[in-house]
């Protein structure tokens, strides 16, 4: 096993497609939950016990969509200058 970058399949993680669809939704939502719960104590601990968790969070959410936004908006710049290169 040594410098192997992909363990061997008796090491790997259980899958869940053996599992009811309901609760492969369930693990799901638990996941979705727990993360938020992460992102909040995250939060709370940037700004302090008396700030406003609720404005902080509005203000990742914007920072994050200004980011993906201009990350979009990048790539789209990118395919249209390739393809009117490809085009030429």
């Amino acid at each position: 096993m040594e410098n192997q970058l992909i363990p061997p399949p008796d090491l790997a993680p259980p899958g869940v497609k053996h599992l009811p669809l309901a609760m492969r939704i369930e693990l799901w939502r638990n996941l979705v939950d727990s993360c938020e719960a992460l992102l909040l104590a995250g939060l709370r601990s940037r700004i302090g016990p008396e700030g406003d968790l609720q404005l902080a969070y509005r203000d990742r959410y914007a920072r994050q969509m200004l980011e993906h936004e201009r990350a979009q908006i990048q790539f789209l710049a990118n395919l249209s200058q390739r393809e009117s290169r490809d085009g030429d």
